[in-house]
């Protein structure tokens, strides 16, 4: 791999790229079963917000009568019964993808909704080796989407100077506001939706497995940033 002009970090989501995504069909499970129509303007509406603020946007799209802190509840006793039929699972390739990312001079950090206990020591405490020594994680539920918070309060990079990788299209959003390099990861059925709000946000890298996610694919990323070319004019 040639020098990287550019990058100086990459971000990875935790939930939905590096272990399965339990939020989407969980989401649209949960307010059809409420009797709340789950189409695409309610997921994008819906998903990558902060976890009161989704229990907010749902308990209006389902017509319930009760505080948000009450659907709240509700949702998260509804992702405990999804993970009982679906358990979360480390995706394939994740050691071989770390390594090789790791072995870029970047800073790799991994992202999330939770506490660092809560999903990425649990599934991933065994990688974190591979991760940045001084932030391996950052939990960005107070914080979302987290371009901003990421790049310039916790690795204080400019925006330029990372890409995220994320199952969501809200950070893809997010990204292109700021100028910050984005590679989208729809790795699920559920995803499609998702993967179509991205497009037409003007993304144009997918990876759909980590085996996708390469240092060539980072080394295309950086030219189009050191170029101002990763996103449409």
């Amino acid at each position: 791999m040639t020098a990287l002009r550019k990058l100086r970090a990459v971000a990875l989501d935790c939930d939905g790229v590096l272990v399965d995504d339990t939020y989407l069909a969980m989401i649209a499970r949960f307010v059809r079963a409420h009797g709340g129509v789950y189409d695409a303007a309610a997921e994008r509406d819906v998903i990558g917000l902060r976890d009161i603020v989704v229990a907010g946007k749902v308990t209006r799209l389902c017509g319930l009568d009760q505080p948000a802190e009450k659907t709240l509840e509700q949702l998260w006793a509804a992702r405990q019964e999804y993970l009982a039929e679906h358990p979360i699972r480390v995706a394939e390739g994740v050691r071989a993808c770390l390594e090789a990312l790791s072995a870029l001079p970047l800073r790799l950090v991994c992202y999330g909704g939770r506490t660092r206990e809560h999903t990425f020591d649990r599934y991933l405490g065994e990688f974190a080796g591979l991760f940045d020594p001084r932030v391996p994680y950052v939990s960005i539920n107070e914080h979302r989407p987290g371009v901003d918070h990421i790049t310039r309060r916790v690795l204080g990079v400019g925006f330029d100077e990372i890409v995220f990788v994320d199952d969501v299209s809200r950070v893809a959003e997010d990204a292109r506001a700021h100028g910050a390099g984005f590679v989208g990861f729809p790795g699920s059925p559920a995803h499609r939706r998702q993967r179509e709000f991205m497009a037409g946000y003007g993304v144009r890298h997918f990876a759909t497995s980590l085996a996708e996610l390469t240092p060539e694919l980072l080394e295309t990323v950086d030219a189009e940033l050191a170029s101002s070319t990763h996103w449409p004019r």
